[in-house]
């Protein structure tokens, strides 16, 4: 039995790249030709090959290679038997009995789609073996299909003229991939499929998983930026952001570098691709967060952010202290955390200095990851740990300066107040956090969003 698909990719998402491609493979399907998407895993070949396949508003029929078939698997073979037995005794002294047997032919996927005139897709039709796909030949150039001989139908099958065939392959050095023979090639028309630039796999993040613009940005750069770095030999860096981007999306993880659930998710994704011993690449992987915690100040302002605690950062694969967190209350003073890495020859020490105060829900404190392979590089970043003062006369002070500042000026923003009062980051959270606790001033917000503060009008 087959299976007809009416496919229609989910959220397909369409560049201006993409959207000329599309068109260039529309219209060579629409002349009679069938066309081959070949590119590296991870490039969008079979949700493209679906899309021109409902372009076509036709049937489709979908088979995915494999090392395994043979060409009864693309064509149909035999399969049973079918007995018919007549008895014949019109007269009664004469007995005639005529017993015949016959083989059960059922049509494979190929032939049925090229009878009915369906849209063939066959994905990663490299990975069978090519005496397997010689049976395309005849069907994609003369437009007829051989079929074994048989007494009980016809050996060829003409060819409908709606048939179309869409193939898709991965480069011939990936593992399980065999080479493709160039009488085959001959008769299609080739496409290569690149990798989608920064901004169109931003826009596909947006689209499909539905998380916000910046975030989309952030994660593709980071994911880019370590396969510069770390995996120059990772197939696709789309895959990898989709999946980080999806998980940040369904369980409300904040795509921050500061946030230790979004490393330790891009800690497993990401440092499995690498071919650099793990130790190595997670010490880069961290340096990449660090400089992205400092990058990534704006984008705390964009996004809505929920109380937690500070976030204690931590090699991949170090397990988390069982015993219960403290309250936050008790994070007055700089907490200190030492995390030795174990694979390596010497001892490297992880040092961690975190803000202790509460946070409030527009923007989260900054962790910074000191390593000491890269003193000169984490110099400037340093003070931007530095936040947490325990003398209150301190934060009154600076709850006085902002009170006045917006006193005078109306309305300003997080980043306004900031660069006007000299302070830094985890001075104004804590301040801000304090004076909207005791209803001295209020956020003024557009669309759902924060755009500034104001002082209170009670």
């Amino acid at each position: 039995m087959n299976t007809v698909l009416q496919a229609r990719p989910r959220n397909f998402v369409s560049t201006p790249t993409l959207e000329r491609t599309t068109l260039r493979a529309l219209r060579y399907l629409q002349s009679g030709y069938s066309i081959h998407l070949k590119g590296p895993a991870g490039t969008g070949k079979t949700t493209l090959a679906l899309h021109l396949a409902d372009l076509l508003a036709r049937p489709i029929m979908l088979l995915f290679g494999d090392d395994e078939f043979k060409t009864s698997d693309l064509i149909g073979n035999q399969s049973g038997y079918t007995r018919k037995k007549v008895v014949d005794n019109y007269i009664h002294s004469v007995m005639k009995v005529e017993d015949e047997l016959r083989h059960n032919w059922i049509d494979s996927r190929l032939t049925l789609a090229c009878r009915e005139g369906f849209t063939m897709v066959y994905d990663e039709f490299n990975r069978s073996r090519p005496e397997v796909n010689n049976v395309l030949l005849s069907a994609l150039e003369e437009k007829l299909l051989v079929l074994p001989p048989s007494n009980n139908r016809a050996e060829y099958i003409r060819v409908s003229p709606h048939f179309r065939a869409i193939l898709t392959s991965n480069p011939e050095e990936y593992c399980g991939v065999h080479g493709t023979q160039d009488a085959l090639q001959d008769r299609l028309i080739t496409i290569n499929m690149p990798e989608p630039d920064e901004l169109a796999q931003q826009q596909i993040l947006v689209q499909k998983v539905g998380i916000d613009g910046s975030a989309a940005l952030q994660i593709v750069q980071l994911v880019k930026a370590f396969q510069s770095a770390v995996a120059p030999d990772m197939v696709s860096s789309l895959r990898p952001s989709l999946m980080i981007a999806t998980i940040c999306h369904d369980h409300g993880i904040l795509p921050l570098a500061e946030n230790a659930d979004f490393r330790d998710l891009c800690s497993d994704i990401l440092l499995a691709r690498s071919k650099e011993p793990a130790p190595d690449a997670t010490r880069h992987l961290w340096n990449l967060f660090n400089r992205f915690v400092v990058s990534q100040a704006e984008l705390v302002n964009d996004l809505t952010l929920k109380p937690e605690a500070p976030p204690t950062a931590r090699f991949h694969g170090e397990e988390e202290d069982d015993a219960p967190a403290p309250p936050l209350e008790d994070l007055i003073e700089t907490v200190s955390q030492e995390v030795v890495v174990d694979d390596e020859p010497e001892a490297q020490v992880l040092q961690v200095e975190e803000p202790a105060v509460p946070v409030i829900p527009e923007v989260q404190s900054e962790t910074v990851v000191k390593l000491p392979a890269e003193p000169e590089a984490l110099v400037e970043e340093a003070p931007q740990a530095e936040a947490s003062v325990s003398d209150a006369s301190f934060n009154d002070d600076i709850e006085t300066r902002i009170f006045d500042y917006l006193d005078a000026t109306g309305t300003a923003s997080l980043a306004t107040i900031e660069a006007a009062l000299g302070l830094n980051r985890f001075q104004m959270v804590n301040a801000l956090r304090s004076m909207l606790d005791q209803s001295l001033i209020e956020k003024q917000e557009t669309d759902g969003q924060p755009t500034g503060y104001q002082l209170s009008s009670n």
